[in-house]
């Protein structure tokens, strides 16, 4: 049987482990480094088959190339099956566009 891992962003480590308890699977905190103009290293730990990225995404704009560049480092490692957990999820606003010139966000 695969091993599945949480993935856990910082911020979140009280839900995200109590997910991972009732799951039976083991969990990681991912590092985020963040540079003085803002941009972000992330770090994740070796990841098994299945991976479950726990990130809420409050302040969405700050947080979605992390979880990018999380994604992708997961799966440079191997990673099978990948699942995002978002308690909050972001941009659910507008699903069409009202004037002209306006996103779908």
């Amino acid at each position: 049987m695969s091993e599945t891992r949480v993935h856990i962003f910082p911020g979140n480590e009280t839900p995200a482990r109590e997910l991972s308890k009732r799951l039976g699977c083991t969990t990681a905190l991912i590092d985020i480094h963040h540079f003085p103009d803002t941009e972000s290293l992330v770090r994740i730990a070796p990841s098994c088959d299945n991976a479950i990225l726990y990130a809420s995404l409050d302040h969405p704009n700050e947080k979605l190339i992390e979880i990018f560049f999380a994604v992708e480092a997961l799966k440079d490692t191997g990673v099978k099956h990948l699942t995002l957990v978002a308690p909050y999820l972001c941009y659910m606003r507008q699903d069409q566009a009202f004037r002209d010139g306006e996103a779908v966000s």
